[in-house]
């Protein structure tokens, strides 16, 4: 079968297994077929939730997306992979019209979908997985431990048979499963350990609106965490665990990072008297983070009161002080104890009347 070496990219030679933690390989293969015939073929490997190589029948070559994982299999390996791949591209034509004659299908849009995997806790393999899909809905799998295909559905029963009695598919995926899988992924997590491992806590944050049947929402942030796996609940005085109205999933950021958020609904009586915290539990963190989600505004309390009003009069008096400053500095210098001279109220008549001009009016330095 066209789909039997999906993960044949990621053989590369096998390295000593890494220390402890848990780590999965899979591939994933889309092949979708329109109803004009064109035919799209599409594949990425990913190591954990990390990209590492990737295969597109519009670039007809498998392309690394990391270098380390580039030089772990080298240039002359991929080369060979891609030309693997473009076989797999047309086989895949082949076995979407298999599909579709078990389906009794003659035409429309159909979709065939391959995930092949492991991982590995510690030193114990897990989750062997070989799948297929079609249109959408499990068809058929592969049991590692009894060696034999489990069909989830009636047309998948032929691919059963032929599979199970020709025995050399099945022992190639058996073999492929338990040996060279595994021993990629302890390549792989031996040659990116240092993006693997990497521990970027998220920045958590806790707001409160009021909703317009009268209930409160409390929503919780996280924010540019990695690795993905991250647990988000709501807790209740510090003890009891709540179940969350709403939740957006773990979603990726544009920097490699993830961002969830998780929302709780509660009644104005459930608010009153109870302080609500937002609980989070990542591999960055040492220990859970709670973070208390703000109250509703209520009246002040006598001391919060005199505090304010206590400021309020500093406040005042400060800007009186200033006023003050302000005026003296606007009235311009004078010379200590000057006073004008006295004059005769003729020669002042005089004056004022040939000038036209208040001597009053006048600055002392005319």
């Amino acid at each position: 079968m066209a789909w039997g070496l999906l993960l044949a990219l990621c053989g590369a030679l096998l390295a000593p297994a890494a220390a402890g933690g848990r780590h999965s390989l899979a591939v994933l293969v889309t092949a979708v077929t329109q109803e004009d015939g064109t035919h799209h073929y599409f594949m990425i490997s990913k190591l954990d939730d990390v990209q590492i190589a990737y295969y597109s029948s519009d670039t007809r070559e498998v392309r690394p997306t990391q270098t380390w994982a580039e030089q772990a299999v080298g240039a002359e390996y991929l080369q060979e992979k891609t030309q693997e791949f473009l076989r797999h591209e047309k086989g895949s034509k082949v076995e979407t019209r298999w599909w579709m004659q078990l389906h009794n299908q003659t035409g429309g849009v159909h979709t065939e979908q391959v995930h092949v995997g492991c991982a590995l806790s510690g030193q114990a393999p897990r989750d062997l997985r070989y799948q297929y899909a079609y249109d959408g809905r499990d068809f058929i799998s592969f049991d590692a431990q009894t060696r034999t295909w489990v069909a989830a559905v009636q047309p998948a029963f032929a691919p059963k048979q032929s599979w199970e009695t020709g025995k050399s598919y099945t022992q190639y995926v058996q073999q492929f499963l338990q040996s060279e899988c595994l021993g990629t992924l302890r390549s792989l997590v031996q040659r990116g350990r240092a993006v693997l491992e990497q521990q970027v806590p998220p920045k958590i944050s806790v707001s409160r609106r009021d909703a317009p049947d009268g209930s409160v929402i409390h929503s919780c942030h996280a924010r540019g965490f990695y690795p993905r796996p991250i647990h988000v609940s709501w807790v209740r005085d510090g003890e009891d665990i709540l179940a969350e109205k709403d939740s957006s999933g773990i979603l990726p950021n544009a920097d490699s990072t993830y961002y969830t958020q998780s929302s709780l609904e509660i009644s104005l009586q459930q608010e009153d008297g109870h302080r609500y915290a937002c609980r989070v539990e990542h591999s960055s963190l040492g220990e859970p983070t709670l973070v208390w989600a703000p109250g509703k505004m209520g009246p002040l309390s006598p001391g919060v009161l005199a505090a304010i009003v206590l400021a309020v009069l500093v406040l005042a008096g400060a800007v009186g002080a200033g006023v003050i400053l302000w005026r003296r500095k606007s009235a311009g210098p004078r010379k200590p104890g000057y006073a004008p001279a006295a004059t005769k109220s003729g020669e002042d008549s005089a004056s004022s009347s040939s000038s036209g001009t208040d001597p009053q009016g006048m600055g002392p330095w005319s």
